[in-house]
């Protein structure tokens, strides 16, 4: 008999074995059903989940289970069998009741400007009751968590049967899945799972974002292999709102030269996962991030978010900046004045519009928009007059509009679209959709994506163009949050705009320094005899050692792309910070910060995938703390709180627990964390430094301002062992 084929690793994340019962995929990141769905064996009916359900790493999933589901039943009329533990079980239960059947309670008549009056007022739990019913095996009905996924629950000890499957999990966590008798494979979560997307900091690209324009992301759906899911960038002032980001996606636009620093909002119209997950990945990423949706989405993404990563409700409320939406009510994001309605889905769904310097566009979110399919739900007793009168009327006039297009009745009918007059479908883009769905000779097409596609609004530049510029770059850096307003004034009469092209010195080793260097837009490299040390980016300053210091330069900054650099002169920037908290860290920076301490953030899989303006952020906050202790006496005691965590640069430290060693951390550790989320808890372990130990101090207060800037890492940090 031929020896068993290995698992096998999807480009997306994941891993395949195939079996007599078919194939059997361990771990399920967003996506990996575009990876099997074209493959000859087809989409798996049988999911077997890993021990952690999320990767805080990269930010996804492990247990993206709703496209496979979706497929499964709609396709194949069959449920998906899933191998988890009882807990997992109560998890996904919540996730997929959410996605699916969507809020089981709903109270948002206050989400209306004009509560039940206002134009629109929906009943959703009457239209997700509808959407929800269907055939079902061979009935009329509502469907039914069960119609869709059997779960079947792994203990330690107790095999799991299925046809010719026998899967066993063990006490280390570790899945063991025999076929027809013999051992196919072993799963266990030392392996990754997620997905190698390595992020590139030092992008030799710039795009310089338009005053009005949209930038379509991905333009496909859930199913479609090659094609990124639906989202899109709305940009107003030249700063970027997120709509729905696709999994994936910032890390993208960070290597295509984008700034995370101008793309700190994000409106979420769903939560059907090739909309949300994405979201979740970006709170996870660099900075503070601005939520803008109804508290309806907003309340079914956090509890979704919570049961996916097994962190508390409250702590990831915390990780996000939520601005609730007011239905019927313009709000102004950026500049531009926005519009939001609930579209017609089979859970609670925004649409958008937004307008800035005399233009509009409208992106229809996921939709049925039918005319005739209002009248049927109005006739049925679905929705009211108010809620049908409004559905049909839906704003054609914009600049722009991109518009969904699927398979109904949860999307628009592609006959809708074609029916339209030709200057509609002239200035009409299609999102949710392949190139196939659409009919030869319709006039339709499909959005452009890509920054090459951004579509742009011509708009007249606002009068303070450049001070707003200015200031947007001076408000992107945490080190001047804590200064008082009025400074801001000082800090735009002190500044000047430089421009380099690419590969020009800006400032170079062994010569003395004159200025102190924010970027505007562009990459900086900071290089050493050639190496380059750390790239810099959007809100990112390099110079502040000639504050204090005539000593030559240590490094070269080259130019590497485009770049546009506000400069201040040193005496001015002396003046500036002179008896201010942002003294005292830009000279604790100035003396700190060099190439080794970099190389040991890296050993940390925490610290590695930060970008460089987190990781100055972290310069200011670490001091160095002798390792070996007198009488080798505990840097933290065990049954005490601790003021302090530590980053352990060199050596090791013994990990103790009622006298007994636990174990040892090595070089790149972090320990000591637990005291962000509570300052009086006491250690359950002491932490004694060996010899030769490099260890680097964060007093607990700058801790707590490091990840409420950085709620990723707040985040990230939550189930750290240490």
């Amino acid at each position: 008999m031929d020896a068993p084929a290995p698992p096998v690793k999807l480009p997306r994340g994941g891993l395949i074995v195939t079996t007599a019962s078919g194939r059997v995929q361990f771990g399920v990141p967003p996506e990996t059903i575009k990876d099997t769905i074209e493959s000859e064996e087809g989409v798996p009916r049988t999911f077997i989940l890993p021990p952690d359900m999320f990767s805080l790493e990269a930010g996804i999933s492990m247990a993206e289970l709703e496209f496979p589901i979706y497929y499964n039943f709609f396709f194949k009329q069959q449920t998906v069998r899933v191998i988890c533990t009882g807990a997992q079980q109560d998890r996904v239960l919540t996730v997929l009741t959410e996605a699916l059947f969507g809020p089981e309670h709903l109270d948002y008549v206050d989400e209306f400007i004009k509560g039940a009056d206002t134009p629109g007022y929906p009943d959703l739990a009457a239209e997700m009751m509808n959407f929800r019913t269907m055939p079902v095996q061979g009935t009329v009905r509502p469907m039914e968590i069960d119609d869709v996924i059997e779960f079947h629950l792994a203990e330690p000890g107790t095999p799991v049967l299925l046809d010719t499957l026998e899967v066993l999990l063990d006490k280390n966590n570790t899945y063991t899945v025999k076929d027809q008798g013999r051992t196919t494979a072993t799963f266990n979560s030392h392996g990754s799972l997620a997905p190698e997307t390595e992020t590139d900091f030092s992008s030799g690209q710039v795009f310089y974002p338009p005053l009005f324009g949209i930038t379509t992301l991905g333009s496909g759906h859930g199913f479609s292999p090659q094609a990124m899911t639906s989202g899109m960038i709305i940009w107003i002032n030249r700063r970027g709102i997120m709509v729905d980001p696709p999994v994936n996606s910032a890390v993208e636009l960070v290597r295509l030269g984008v700034s995370p620093k101008i793309l700190d909002s994000i409106i979420l119209t769903h939560c059907h996962a090739d909309h949300d997950a994405g979201t979740l990945q970006k709170i996870m990423q660099e900075g503070n991030i601005t939520l803008y949706t109804t508290p309806t989405v907003f309340n079914s993404f956090i509890r979704k978010s919570s049961a996916l990563t097994d962190i508390p409700a409250a702590l990831l409320e915390q990780a996000v900046r939520f601005v609730p939406l007011t239905i019927g009510a313009p709000m102004n994001i950026n500049g531009g004045m926005f519009e939001f309605n609930y579209s017609l889905h089979s859970i609670p769904t925004i649409s958008i519009q937004a307008g800035y310097g005399g233009k509009t566009m409208v992106y229809s979110s996921d939709t049925h928009n039918d005319p005739a399919f209002a009248d049927q739900l109005f006739e049925k007793g679905v929705i009211s007059k108010n809620r049908r009168d409004f559905l049909k009327v839906f704003p054609w006039d914009r600049d722009i509009i991109f518009h969904e297009a699927g398979i109904p009745p949860l999307h628009t009918p592609m006959s809708v679209l074609v029916n339209q007059p030709e200057g509609i479908r002239e200035k009409m883009y299609l999102v949710h959709v392949t190139g196939d769905m659409i009919p030869e000779g319709s006039g339709l097409k499909m959005a452009p994506t890509g920054l090459a596609g951004t579509l742009e609004l011509e708009v007249a530049p606002p009068e303070f163009c450049r001070p707003v510029e200015i200031l947007g770059t001076y408000l992107d850096q945490p080190l001047f949050h804590i200064l008082p307003p009025e400074k801001t004034m000082e800090f735009l009469c002190i500044a000047e705009t430089r421009h380099y092209r690419p590969d020009t010195t800006i400032t170079q080793k062994g010569r003395s320094g004159e200025h102190f260097y924010m970027i505007m837009t562009g990459q900086v490299d900071i290089c050493l005899e050639g190496e380059v040390l750390t790239s810099y980016g959007r809100g990112d300053f390099f110079g502040e050692k000639c504050i204090f210091s005539d000593a030559p330069k240590t490094a070269t900054a080259i130019a590497k792309s485009d770049v546009r650099l506000i400069s201040i002169h040193r005496q001015d920037m002396q003046a500036f910070i002179r008896n201010t908290p942002v003294e005292e860290t830009l000279f604790h920076l100035s003396s700190v910060q060099n190439k080794q301490l970099r190389d040991r953030l890296d050993k940390n899989p925490i610290f590695r995938n930060l970008t460089p303006s987190q990781k100055t952020q972290l310069f200011q906050i670490l001091a160095p703390s002798e390792g070996q202790r007198e009488g080798n006496s505990p840097v933290i005691r065990q049954g005490e709180p601790s003021e302090a965590c530590y980053f352990i640069g060199q050596g090791e430290v013994r990990v103790i627990r009622n006298g007994s060693e636990v174990t040892r951390l090595d070089a790149g550790t972090l320990f000591g964390t637990w005291m962000i989320f509570d300052e009086t808890a006491p250690s359950s372990f002491s932490f004694t430094a060996g010899p030769d130990t490099i260890l680097y101090r964060m007093d607990g207060q700058d801790l707590t301002l490091f990840v409420k800037n950085n709620p990723g890492v707040f985040l990230k940090l939550y189930n750290h062992a240490y």
